[in-house]
């Protein structure tokens, strides 16, 4: 309850979620936003069971904005560097915590707690992308391609029919990739690689703008 108030008065999930993750009645969850809102003083029933949130709301969502900021980069942790990375924050902030000092690990059960306060992080399987391609695939890279296309399109009117459009996806023989943390919102999952090893076999599909 105590955890489900500070999320909600600080922002970041609203009451009907904060009610769902925490398996709490919404409406006893309301009476005790209001009341702190208005200044009163409430006295919350100690946590059941041994384990209990080792981070406040402020810190968790330091955590939680860091892993975003490194899928978005394109270096998603994995089960493993993440709960490294818990590890090193408590240590870093001086916060009394029951992990693994001596894996220098935070354990599972403070995993399953994180992306259950969190639902919309989820463990998958990356695309790996060599540095070299997302060097070349930028904003500037893609806005010079189209300025070049619509010089050439108004030079030489192109027809649907000889304007085509090709994906590949293959799939390599030695490579085994790790799963790793990032949103739910992204639909294609990428992780840099130093390049694209491995032995592969690849399907080219091929079509123009005219459906053919």
């Amino acid at each position: 309850m105590n955890q489900a108030v500070e999320n909600v008065l600080t922002g970041q999930i609203s009451i009907r979620k904060a009610a769902e993750i925490y398996n709490i009645p919404k409406s006893r969850l309301i009476d005790r936003v209001s009341a702190v809102k208005k200044g009163k003083e409430i006295t919350f029933t100690p946590p059941l069971g041994r384990f209990k949130p080792t981070f406040n709301a402020e810190f968790e969502g330091v955590l939680f904005n860091h892993v975003k900021d490194l899928s978005d980069g394109l270096l998603p942790l994995t089960r493993k560097e993440f709960l490294n990375l818990a590890f090193q924050l408590a240590e870093a902030l001086k916060i009394p915590h029951q992990f693994n000092r001596d894996k220098k690990t935070a354990g599972k059960q403070f995993y399953y707690d994180f992306m259950k306060r969190h639902p919309n992080l989820s463990l998958r399987t990356p695309e790996l992308t060599s540095l070299n391609r997302s060097i070349g695939f930028n904003k500037p890279q893609v806005n010079r391609f189209f300025e070049s296309f619509t010089k050439l399109m108004e030079k030489y009117e192109f027809t649907p029919y000889i304007i085509y459009n090709c994906d590949e996806t293959s799939v390599t023989t030695v490579q085994k990739h790790s799963k790793i943390i990032l949103l739910n919102q992204n639909r294609q999952v990428g992780k840099l690689t130093s390049a694209e090893r491995g032995r592969s076999v690849t399907v080219l599909f091929c079509m123009n703008a005219g459906g053919q």
